[in-house]
């Protein structure tokens, strides 16, 4: 199994976080393609689409993902702040870690 460093990113309208976690896979996947997380509150019902791989010289593997459910480059994945604050801990709770904590949206155009 290979050690990843993953980034996902979830956002509403009002704010936006991103997320880490290394996660063992039994292969690299590559740009374009498709990773689904364990979730136990909230289940694995999204795909997270991968944008970016950068293996740096120190041996690190990192894989970055799109903003999560990014209908037509919206820059939000949800409707309501409340279910963003709900994905947002549900992935906490699942070991993922928020180093910059939530930020506000200044994507979203109004």
């Amino acid at each position: 199994m290979i050690e990843i460093e993953f980034s996902i990113y979830l956002a509403s309208k009002k704010n936006w976080v991103h997320l880490v976690k290394n996660v063992h896979l039994p292969v690299v996947p590559r740009v374009g393609e498709f990773v689904k997380f364990n979730n136990r509150i909230v289940g694995d019902y999204f795909s997270w689409t991968v944008n970016q791989v950068t293996y740096r010289e120190s041996g690190v593997i990192e894989v970055t993902t799109e903003l999560l459910d990014n209908t037509n480059n919206r820059m939000y994945s949800f409707e309501e702040q409340d279910e963003f604050l709900e994905y947002y801990h549900s992935y906490l709770n699942e070991g993922w870690v928020s180093p910059h904590g939530i930020k506000a949206n200044k994507q979203y155009q109004r």
